[in-house]
Parts: structure tokens; sequence; C-alpha cells
């Protein structure tokens, strides 16, 4: 199979548009930052403990106690994915020469009927403690992918091939781990044997992903009734939708995915904190919708798994192929805007494994992740004890540049808004290029200009999010006027050269209400700037426990100032609001919840905050 596109690689023939492939866009501004810095940090990757499994096997060494991780193999496969992507991008030729390294251990640990498990021994194949056979082939795979199309070198594949090809013939030959210890594995294989299918052109792949998908899993109607492996574990059930709306995407049977979209709504109306967060008891969903709480309760008690709102946005983006929904990235937008690159620090270096909104008190009994202390994040080259978060972020970013725009057989969808540029032919050979300058999310706004050399006819989609309630547009022979929110704004011309949009996103501070039917937000709100939400965060000599804000949804204007900061934390808005302690008045400074416990080691914050 030959493509440009990397990671959304699912046809057209089943989907409403595709994704332009990252080989067609360059990226720049807010959002090209992170993915710029990710150069950085996938090499000093190499410096951590990530390949000394490999290395240790490689050499004929026992495995090292670093080394010693729950499915540990699968963090550098992810590494490689990420990094291919990387280099796809950028043709670093350092780059190269790591993913020349890393593609020579992993083959040189590879047996001889295709298995590969650098911990395998001291644990057995197949090893019931584990129950991660099947995903870390999967990462492997999406590996192999990437590493082929990025280099245009077959031995991975080839690779892989062999190893899922044993995988099948285990299952063909009844082995014992498909109908026990299966039952409990980590999907994300359904994606990765999909991906492998369509790399290669075997239909056997596409029908192992299938049968396991079906015979391993079960989605029904609601997210109670789902069976993932892992008691709703959210990771697993992101992955697994995803994974059944790609197998849709490819084969266009509707059985695979007939409560796909409904599940995902459903995820995100009762089951998503307002961050973007994911997994709200330990690392798992309550069957029970707008079950949603904000504190530890125990020393065990965590939320917001960083990889868990990964899953929601792969799952997010499949479903935005299927339907072509823009609350689909307004689901993306609020995700990566805050979760996400909330839990990455500043400079791509580290990332918190879990997310709680609510950081108060004596931390000193608490990890995150076993990282201590809790209130900072993991940083390389040390990694958390199951480090799978950071390498999730190697590839996310790697392919962020592909979540930008969108193309059918009759133009092109913006979908999120950064500095940046592509240039894609549709279908029809008509050649689309387009310029985006905007500082968003600083400021809502856009520019949008045809580059092309020529007219061109084609129809423009760009995303008004659903929190803009007073968006406005203006384009050639269109003055500027209000648009509808919640949509893509359709402008179907002929573009001349140099022809602009001028989008209008007014983001003014306000206030987020309580969503009644989650218990634990009664009486608290929320502020927020566009996308951005804001947060509390302090190491001052008042406990933020004991904060209440003294501003009424009608005073929002004249009480909550903006204020630029751009030696703050790289660049920030700040909000300042009149608060209360007691009955003592406070001025308080919220910052936004994506650069929280980035100035020291022991930061409080909370993110809903009680009014007086």
């Amino acid at each position: 199979m030959t493509t440009s596109h990397f990671a959304s690689d699912w046809p057209d023939t089943h989907a409403t548009s595709r994704p332009v492939p990252l080989s067609d866009v360059e990226i720049g501004g807010y959002l090209g930052r992170y993915v710029q810095q990710n150069l950085a940090s996938v090499l000093a990757a190499l410096d951590s403990a990530l390949p000394r499994g490999f290395e240790a096997v490689a050499n004929g060494e026992p495995l090292p106690p670093e080394a010693d991780r729950l499915a540990a193999d699968s963090d550098l496969y992810k590494w490689l994915e990420g990094t291919c992507y990387v280099y796809a991008r950028t043709k670093d030729e350092q780059l190269k020469a790591a993913i020349d390294r890393v593609a020579s251990l992993i083959l040189a640990c590879q047996q001889p009927d295709g298995y590969i498990n650098t911990q395998v021994p001291p644990y057995e194949r197949f090893d019931p403690s584990i129950r991660h056979e099947l995903y870390m082939a999967g990462h492997f795979c999406e590996a192999a992918v990437a590493h082929r199309r990025a280099t245009g070198e077959d031995e991975l594949v080839e690779a892989a091939t062999r190893w899922v090809d044993y995988l099948i013939g285990e299952h063909q030959a009844g082995h014992p781990y498909y109908t026990t210890s299966a039952l409990m594995e980590h999907s994300e294989y359904e994606i990765a044997f999909l991906r492998l299918a369509r790399e290669t052109g075997q239909q056997r792949f596409l029908d192992f992903a299938i049968t396991l998908a079906v015979e391993l899993c079960h989605v029904g109607p609601t997210v109670a009734d789902i069976k993932d492996g892992g008691a709703l574990h959210a990771v697993r059930v992101g992955y697994l939708l995803a994974g059944m709306a790609d197998l849709y995407l490819e084969t266009g049977r509707v059985d695979l995915a007939a409560h796909v979209e409904d599940l995902w709504a459903e995820l995100a109306k009762t089951r998503m904190y307002i961050t973007g967060g994911m997994g709200s008891h330990g690392e798992h969903f309550s069957k029970s919708p707008f079950d949603l709480p904000h504190t530890q309760d125990d020393p065990d008690r965590t939320m917001g798994e960083t990889c868990s709102s990964i899953a929601m946005i792969l799952l997010s983006w499949r479903i935005h192929a299927m339907t072509g929904r823009s609350r689909c990235f307004d689901v993306i937008e609020t995700i990566l805007y805050n979760h996400l690159l909330g839990a990455l620090s500043l400079d791509g270096l580290g990332c918190f494994y879990y997310n709680p909104l609510r950081v108060v008190g004596d931390q000193s009994e608490r990890t995150d992740h076993w990282h201590t202390p809790a209130t900072t994040r993991c940083m390389l080259p040390q990694l958390n004890r199951t480090t799978c978060c950071m390498p999730n972020f190697w590839r996310f970013l790697g392919a962020l540049p592909e979540y930008l725009f969108s193309a059918d057989a009759d133009g092109v969808f913006v979908n999120l808004y950064t500095d940046s540029r592509m240039s894609h032919a549709l279908p029809d050979g008509r050649e689309v290029a387009l310029a985006v300058e905007t500082r968003y999310p600083h400021d809502g706004r856009i520019m949008v200009r045809f580059d092309g050399d020529r007219p061109t006819q084609f129809k423009l989609r760009l995303r008004i999010p659903q929190w803009c309630t007073a968006p406005t547009a203006a384009w050639p022979g269109q003055d500027t006027h209000a648009v509808q929110n919640d949509q893509y704004l359709l402008i179907d011309r002929t573009w001349d050269p140099g022809d602009t949009v001028e989008l209008n996103l007014p983001m003014p501070p306000r206030m987020i209400p309580p969503d009644e039917r989650i218990e634990a937000n009664r009486g608290q709100v929320v502020f927020a700037k566009g996308p951005v939400l804001f947060c509390l965060e302090t190491d001052a000599d008042f406990p933020l426990e004991k904060v209440r804000v003294a501003v009424e949804a009608d005073q929002v204007d004249q009480l909550v100032v903006e204020q630029w900061c751009p030696d703050v934390l790289e660049g920030i808005t700040q909000l300042q609001l009149p608060g209360l302690i007691g009955d003592g008045p406070v001025d308080l400074t919220l910052i936004p919840w994506s650069v929280r416990a980035n100035r020291n080691d022991d930061s409080r914050w909370i993110i809903f905050l009680p009014q007086a």
C-alpha cells in the first residue's frame, strides 16, 4: 500500500472526510511549539531506561530491573511510532540514526517464529500475569507501519507480519490464552492489526482484528454494557471503540460500529471531566453517568489518566471521519488545550500520569503512579513505573499535524486553529492551498487565506466552536456578519489567489455554571476564556480549599479582568477576580489549567471554585 497518510490511514469509502496528511501540512503557532519540541523529547528518551530491555536481550544479558515494567516493550514501540512521524516531518539526520539503532535492537530480539518479548524470560510466553501480549504486538505493528511510511524500509513490517502470523497460528491451534487471559487483554490490537492489513494488503490481518474484537470484547448500547477486559478501564474503552470505528471505516460493516457513535456521545456528555479528563474511579469509568468526583478520598484514588484522554481523541477523530460533526473536534479541542497539554511539562520532557482536578492539603503520602512528589511531573530520563503516558505523547504530538485539516471530494475542513499551511490535492486533482494565521487560543481572530496560484472552486468549512456565542466572519463579497456556532461554516465559491476569510471568535472571560447532575460540582464554578479553562494555583499563604469567589454570573464582565502576561509561563492570559477567605476579601489570580505545576515542585490547584 502506498499512502501519504500516517496515523490517519482509513480509506474514504465509508468516511465523510479524510485528514490531510502531515506531509501536506506545516504547523506553527501555539500548537506548533509543542509539535516542534517533540523532536528534543524523543531524542532525550533514549537516555532513559526505555531501550534497556532490548539492549540486554540483544547482548545476551539478563533483563535489568529497570526494564521490568508492565508491557515495557510497548513503550519503545510507541516511541518508534511517534519518532517516525517526527522524522517524516523534519528529516532530521540525528533522528534517523536513532530510529535505525532502535529498529536494529528490535530485530535482534525477534525469535525465529516471529515472537518478540524482552521480558521472556523471566516471564513466560502468554504469561497470565501480564495479559498484554496482543497489546504489545499491536503497538509494534503501528510502529512498523509508521517506520515504512517514514523511511520506505521494509524490515519492520516484515517482522510485524511474522509476529502476527505467529499469533494467528496460536489462535487457530486453540491456545488457551485466547479463551482465558486474553479476555482481560488491553485493547489497541484492533486498530493495529487493521493498520497492518492496510499496509500489507493481507486480508488475514483484517480478519484477525475483527475476530478478536468480537471474541474478546462486547459493545452494548450504553457505556455500562461495555465489556472491555478491564472493568470499564478508560484507556481500554477508548481504544476498543476507536478500533470498532476504524473497522467500520475499513469495511462498512454497520454491525461492528452499531453503538459506537452513541457511546462516544455518552462518554463525552456523562463521563468526561470539564477539562477533558477521562476515568473517575482509579483508571476506570463509573457504571453510573455523571459520577465524576474531584477529590482523592484515599491514597489510591486517582483520576484522569493521561492515556485515557489520548484514547478519547483517537475515538473522536474517527467519529468525525464517520459523521463530519464539528462537535467531535470541540471534544478534541477541550481535551487538547486543557487536560492533555496540562499533563505535559512546558518543555515537553515530562508529564503527569494522573490529572486530578483538586490537589490541596498534605500530599506527602501520595504519588503520581509511584512518582514522587505527586505535585510534579515525572521528567526524563525518569520514567513512571508503568510508562505508557509519555510515549503516547510522542506519537500523538508526532501525528498532530494530521488533525488540523480534513478533506473530502468537495473541499477542505479547518478543524483546529493555529498558524499553519496546507497544500493538498482533492480527488479530482484540484489543488487547495491554505494559510492560517492566528494567536489562538489566546485570541479568537483567525485569518484563513487561499494561497493557490489560480482561481479554484471548492467548499471551505471552518469549525465554529460551541463555546463561542457571537462568532462573525467576512470574506470577499460578504461583509462581516454573524455566523452559527456548533457547526462548520460552509463557504462554497471560486477562490482567487489571496482571497481571505476573517473569522472572529470572541472569547471574553466567562463563568461556567455547575452541572447539577454532577454532585461534586454543585455550588462551584469554572472560569474560561475561549477553549481554555482556568484554575487557582498557589504556594501562597492561604489554603486553596478555603477560597470562595465573590462573582455572580451577571458580574463577570465587570469583575473579571484579563491580563496578557508574555513573560509568565511562556506567555499566558491571567484572570483576576475578587474572592473571599472567611469574611475577608482576597484578590485571586487564575492561570490556564494547562500550565499549572510548572513553577515549583509543591503546587496546589483547584479548578472548581465555590461561590461566596
